[in-house]
């Protein structure tokens, strides 16, 4: 008979230790996969003597197989590698799970900075970008960066760069 009350209380014991070890497991917060962000569009907006504002259109798509409820962002941007223009935006949005959502978001720039890029800028170059910040959640920060061609004017020419 104690035998059989101690076999009782094991089995007891070991299935309340796996009940709590599956729910444990179950309640792990999943680290999320950070989003790739695109330069979508810039669209000039107020322009005084020292400085620019920019209306930034980012495409910010979400890997995870949940929605990311995104609490801010916080973004360089870079023309031919030379920053153009900082974002920042508290604006509240959700980017559904396996898609995408576009980000408005209206940033600052020196006309110093405008001047500079238009300077550098020569006849059949590339134009690229490179867009690198963080995606604030509730609870954790995302960190991204993503390089593309917004002209490639090698295409627009016929020209080759090749020998």
């Amino acid at each position: 008979m104690m035998m059989n009350t101690t076999s009782r209380a094991s089995g007891v014991l070991c299935g309340f230790l796996f009940l709590t070890a599956c729910h444990s497991m179950t309640a792990m917060p999943v680290k999320p996969e950070s989003p790739e962000v695109l330069l979508v569009n810039i669209t000039p907006l107020d322009t005084t003597m020292f400085e620019q504002r920019l209306q930034v259109d980012l495409r910010v798509r979400n890997p995870n197989n949940f929605d990311l409820e995104v609490t801010g962002l916080d973004f360089t941007l870079h023309l031919n590698d030379q920053r153009l223009a900082r974002g920042l935006t508290n604006k509240a949005s959700t980017i559904p799970r396996l898609g995408d959502s576009v980000v408005s978001v209206e940033t600052t720039t020196s006309t110093l900075d405008v001047i500079r890029q238009l300077l550098n800028f020569r006849d059949h170059q590339e134009v690229t970008y490179q867009v690198d910040g963080v995606l604030h959640l509730q609870d954790t920060r995302l960190p991204f960066e993503n390089k593309g061609v917004l002209i490639d004017t090698t295409q627009l020419s016929g020209t080759s760069t090749g020998s």
